[in-house]
């Protein structure tokens, strides 16, 4: 029995149960897995996964399983135990499924990986880092993965989409006698592999910048100044922002500060965030939403102004909002024209942070991190790595005290984010 017969056979048997709605999903993945331990290539590993997930709503209520066996005996078992769950769920009337769509067949990536090419980019990575950076301790993993999707539900949406990227992730140290940077890393998807892994995204810029992170110092004194944030902490921590103010949990739960503001402006105007996930740019997308919709290319903040609310149905229905965009995804984070050097130029003392670890921030957004791989600006110039140092903050008034965005960004395959540069954060040796 094919996914499509599957599929129709469940739908059949859950309609016969009794549900007054249902949604199903299933996604069929499978990867191929190379790796660089100890700078050979040693390791490869071939997985396949399937997950059925299943949603009834029944009198209000609603139940969900997933499977990761599709056979006859597996499904009828998990039917018969959803309804039996779903009949002691509590009401309530803000569930739902999405309405009809017209049916959509969709692919994006590459959909054949080219294992030769891919092994030989690995081993060239590797005799490249051996050559150029010998002090440099590093693993690289390397996948492939192809992944199928199918969404229907008892409204007649029916959805499929199959995609295909591969994704590089190094982590590394560098060691100088006996002393040891901050471990680093840098990950990311792509369609092809036209290029070194070397030369794309940063990767050689952070890996030289570990050769120079074995000696550190402390900053010299407390300070409130500007932070340059490396692209994957400032998209982590605007995402975090995010979620916690205009996201489904935040207005469901009635903590964000935004609740009632479309079309205001909550942010700095250099700020615009869109979501595109058929944008040409990604190979890593999913443009069916978890709730069930065809995702559109959207903007939610323009200038600083909130376009969408990004909220599942079940948010909308509970706040009495449009939905209109759906959860965040494929986010891109609109460049600006300042070049990151020149925005190193611009400041007399702050700080470049390159990695982050801190933990979530409280409801009002204020946080605090620990800073590693970064460095102390002083007039002009990267002065030195320093040890670790803290910064502290607050969410949204960091989104609103941005000085400058930089025209460079990253593709993670999934999102393009610039280099931020934000004023008025204090920092302080740990």
């Amino acid at each position: 029995m094919n996914n499509r017969e599957m599929l129709k056979t469940t739908a059949e048997q859950l309609r016969t149960k009794g549900a007054d709605k249902f949604s199903l999903s299933l996604m069929q993945t499978e990867t191929q897995e190379f790796n660089l331990v100890y700078k050979e290539l040693n390791l490869l590993r071939s997985m396949q996964s399937t997950n059925l997930g299943l949603t009834v709503i029944k009198d209000q209520k609603q139940a969900s399983t997933v499977l990761n066996q599709l056979d006859p005996e597996a499904i009828n078992s998990a039917i018969d135990t959803l309804m039996q769950n779903v009949i002691v769920a509590n009401p309530d009337p803000a569930f739902d499924i999405s309405p009809f769509q017209d049916p959509v067949v969709g692919t994006g990536g590459v959909l054949q990986g080219d294992f030769d090419k891919l092994c030989e980019r690995l081993q060239e990575f590797a005799a490249q880092m051996i050559s150029r950076y010998p002090s440099v301790q590093f693993d690289a993993t390397m996948t492939y993965r192809v992944g199928h999707r199918y969404y229907t539900n008892s409204n007649g949406v029916d959805f499929e989409f199959s995609s295909g990227f591969y994704s590089f992730v190094t982590m590394f140290t560098a060691k100088e006698s006996n002393k040891t940077s901050s471990m680093n890393y840098n990950g990311f998807s792509i369609a092809d592999l036209d290029q070194d892994l070397l030369s794309l995204n940063f990767t050689e810029d952070l890996i030289k910048q570990s050769i120079g992170q074995t000696e550190t110092k402390a900053i010299p004194e407390n300070f409130v100044g500007d932070v340059i944030f490396f692209p994957f902490v400032g998209v982590d921590l605007l995402e975090t922002m995010l979620d916690g103010q205009i996201g489904d949990g935040a207005l469901i739960r009635k903590t964000s500060k935004y609740p009632d503001h479309l079309g205001q402006k909550l942010f700095d105007e250099k700020l615009t965030i869109h979501t595109r996930p058929h944008d040409e740019r990604f190979c890593a997308v999913s443009p069916i939403t978890s709730d069930g919709f065809l995702a559109p290319d959207a903007t939610i903040v323009e200038n600083g102004v909130l376009k969408h609310y990004p909220i599942t149905i079940f948010a909308a229905n509970k706040t009495g909002k449009e939905r209109t965009v759906g959860d965040n995804g494929n986010l891109v984070i609109q460049n600006g024209n300042i070049p990151f050097a020149e925005m190193i130029k611009g400041i007399d003392k702050g700080i470049y942070c390159v990695r982050a670890s801190y933990g979530n921030p409280n409801a009002n957004g204020d946080f605090s991190a620990v800073l590693k791989n970064s460095y102390y600006i002083e007039n002009g110039k990267l002065a030195y790595p320093i040890s670790e140092t803290m910064i502290s903050a607050n969410l949204i008034e960091m989104f609103n005290n941005i000085k400058a965005i930089s025209a460079e960004t990253i593709n993670t395959g999934s999102s393009i984010i610039p280099f931020m540069q934000i004023g008025n954060i204090h920092i302080a040796p740990k």
